[in-house]
């Protein structure tokens, strides 16, 4: 139809036909591009901001999971330091090394020798699942939020958690030697013993104090370690709900 009135202004060479009927080609061209890329715009933003509640529901499973490793890091340093105590082996109440000083705080007590000995050695190690975060990294749609105020905090944030998860490694290997000097001690992790005979085993076993000493120092760290993740993650879900680039604060020491 267009083009049959083109030719035909043409050949009568009305010249300002002609370029009214362009103009009408070009604008029509142009509203269905720009109606178009509205269209595309609108998909992206509803898509971001599914991607955004998801992450959301992440960050608060997150706390849930820490929370969790929190309380039970909490009862095995309470549990490790009622049992060097009963043996007469009281530990230092505070730990330095060249970054930082760390109070050891009290902790709730524990009083029967099977759930000392099962606190002990019980941990609660952090899910490695982030399956929101993980999608938009590994289907390439990552730019989708890259550009919200808030990406770099969510950035900082998985950074963060992937240092928590490689002390996690470390501190495996301290439980994993725990269990080893309970076990040629002949020390079950089942607490079926009586508490005499555990406490004279912790006193008079040397490897066993020494290996149930460290993993105490290193049940604190995980306390710590986990309470600032918990608070980035607080802050980082306020951010995410509120649409915000509110970042927390550097963390001072190293893990």
């Amino acid at each position: 139809m267009i083009l049959r009135r083109v030719i035909s202004h043409v050949r009568n060479q009305e010249w300002t036909a002609i370029f009214l009927d362009f103009l009408i080609v070009v604008t029509g061209v142009f509203i269905g591009i720009q109606v178009s890329n509205w269209n595309q715009e609108r998909v992206d933003r509803d898509l971001a901001d599914r991607y955004v509640a998801q992450l959301s529901d992440d960050i608060r499973a997150d706390i849930r999971d820490v929370k969790t490793g929190i309380e039970t890091s909490v009862w095995r340093f309470a549990a490790i330091s009622e049992l060097l105590g009963r043996a007469g082996l009281p530990q230092p109440d505070s730990v330095r090394n060249p970054e930082r000083y760390l109070l050891l705080r009290g902790v709730p007590e524990l009083t029967l020798p099977s759930e000392l000995i099962q606190a002990a050695y019980y941990t609660r190690f952090l899910d490695t699942d982030r399956p929101a975060y993980e999608s938009l990294v590994n289907s390439g749609t990552v730019d989708l939020i890259a550009g919200l105020p808030m990406f770099p905090c969510l950035q900082a944030y998985y950074a963060y958690q992937d240092e928590v998860l490689k002390f996690e490694e470390r501190l495996l290997i301290f439980r994993t030697d725990l269990v080893r000097t309970q076990h040629e001690a002949g020390l079950s992790i089942a607490g079926d013993r009586p508490e005499r005979e555990v406490i004279e085993k912790i006193r008079t076993v040397e490897p066993l104090a020494a290996s149930m000493a460290s993993y105490r120092v290193w049940s604190y760290f995980h306390v710590d370690v986990l309470e600032r993740l918990d608070a980035r993650a607080k802050v980082l879900l306020e951010t995410l709900e509120s649409g915000g680039s509110e970042c927390y604060a550097e963390v001072e020491g190293s893990l």
